[in-house]
């Protein structure tokens, strides 16, 4: 792993970063020796010391998550930090983290640019739809979608959503065709399974999966929504990116609803 260099690193003389690497920083970021460390995450100081110079192969997932742990008792990693030590590890996401998991690693910087955005719209969902949070000028545009929880089961079960997506069956139809990108983008499509047979009661649902259009949402577009209360139609210019800064890359997608100046 220290001598992990690659072409580049040997015609430039720069090493590509490595798991010891980066276990070493943290560790002296946080003042500790070795030996600290290691005992700390009940393992040895000269297996610590491997680690560091590269003597070991990457280590398991059990044994970066009690350096973590212990690491975390001096100084919390950031989500870079912590993505990119995984990453070193080799320890590739298995699976889908549950909804409370992309919750709980959502920080406050990203909570508080959620309320930045009023009066716009903002949001935070996973690939899969599930609300993770939001400001409150979106959960008004939006009418009991927060209480649902999902943003394609609202789009069905919710009649309040066929009155205030002015344009329902375009939005929906298109929506159900991002989610049939995202299934085949995905490395587990299982994680989609409970999603997919909860929608698969909707008759609208399994009419607009069978037409079997694809699409992925485009990082700007258009969306028209009726208030609720004074039927007022509003052309609201949405952004849709996903969320780097986070220990679940890939999972969370930020979304921000503009509205007419």
């Amino acid at each position: 792993m220290a001598g992990r260099t690659g072409d580049f690193g040997k015609r430039s003389g720069i090493t590509l970063p490595t798991f010891g690497d980066l276990l070493r920083r943290l560790r002296e970021d946080r003042g500790a020796s070795r030996e600290r460390l290691a005992f700390g995450a009940g393992v040895s100081a000269s297996y610590i010391t491997q680690l560091e110079k590269g003597g070991k192969g990457k280590p398991t997932q059990a044994v970066v998550a009690a350096l973590v742990r212990c690491l975390e008792r001096w100084k919390t990693l950031s989500a870079t930090e912590l993505r990119h030590l995984q990453d070193l590890a080799g320890l590739a996401p298995q699976g889908y983290p549950t909804v409370e998991e992309l919750r709980n690693s959502l920080g406050e910087d990203a909570l508080r640019t959620l309320a930045m955005h009023r009066p716009n719209l903002a949001a935070l969902y996973d690939t899969r739809g599930n609300v993770l949070a939001g400001n409150e000028d979106w959960a008004a545009a939006f009418p009991g979608l927060r209480e649902d929880g999902n943003l394609y089961r609202w789009m069905f079960a919710d009649p309040v959503a066929r009155h205030v997506l002015y344009e329902w069956e375009f939005e929906v139809r298109q929506a159900v065709g991002w989610l049939r990108g995202m299934v085949g983008a995905a490395p587990d499509p299982a994680g989609f399974d409970e999603l997919m047979a909860e929608l698969g009661r909707f008759p609208a649902f399994r009419a607009f999966w069978c037409e079997g259009g694809v699409g992925f949402a485009p990082p700007v577009r258009t969306l028209r929504l009726r208030d609720r209360n004074t039927d007022v139609v509003r052309q609201i210019r949405v952004q849709v990116g996903l969320l780097r800064d986070t220990v679940h890359v890939g999972h969370i997608i930020a979304t921000v609803g503009l509205l007419p100046g």
